[in-house]
């Protein structure tokens, strides 16, 4: 039974569900997938002089905590970005992320993109994550030849009827090869994707994912 405000895909073969939280639910693996969180992002920004608000950093992790409980997710998988910098967190953040990670209830796998660091103690990674039927790696331009990719990096959006700010959505984009995540986190920008042919981008609000085809 598909969830309201979810669109179900196949991709590569296998059923994949679009959730408006910009995340992925893997129904056969019950593997919950999301990309670009960018933990710690707005702290870094702090730590430059920059003022930005506090508190995304929990947010973010209780929004995947949810989303894990929610749908009983058995694994979570972050294809890259989860961290900002790789700057050692601060003391408060890394025991926020060591409370989150060992409270989770589901195994957790990072497939690092170009913020994460190469090696870190506090989650298991890996450079992509190869399945039967496609393979996770961060930057779509990594993507092994031949081969379908679901990827992120790209922070992809879509603007919606009037040109300004608030046009702007989040999106998934879908072609036959590649499907590309929407950023996870709540303090991220964004690229404008323009539809071309042969792709789908499926825009994101706080409640529902829709699909658009062709030009708008």
């Amino acid at each position: 039974m598909t969830e309201p405000g979810t669109q179900r895909i196949q991709f590569a073969g296998e059923e994949l569900v679009l959730l408006p939280e910009r995340a992925v639910f893997w129904t056969a693996r019950r593997s919950l997938m999301l990309s670009d969180v960018h933990f710690g992002k707005s702290a870094t920004f702090r730590a430059h002089g920059i003022p930005v608000p506090e508190g995304e950093c929990q947010l973010d992790l209780d929004r995947i905590a949810r989303l894990v409980s929610h749908h009983q997710a058995r694994r979570l998988i972050i294809i890259g970005d989860f961290f900002h910098s790789g700057i050692p967190l601060t003391e408060s953040l890394r025991a926020m992320l060591l409370g989150f990670r060992d409270s989770l209830g589901a195994a957790i796998i990072l497939v690092r993109g170009n913020h994460d660091p190469k090696t870190n103690d506090l989650l298991p990674s890996c450079e992509r994550l190869d399945f039967t039927h496609f393979e996770l790696v961060h930057d779509p331009a990594h993507a092994s030849p031949g081969r379908p990719a679901i990827s992120g990096h790209l922070h992809p959006q879509c603007r919606i009827g009037k040109v300004g700010r608030k046009s702007r959505l989040p999106c998934f984009l879908q072609t036959d090869s590649l499907l590309v995540l929407p950023a996870f986190g709540s303090f991220t920008s964004g690229h404008i994707m323009r539809p071309i042919p042969g792709q789908t981008l499926y825009p994101v609000t706080q409640s529902a994912v829709y699909q658009l085809t062709g030009s708008f």
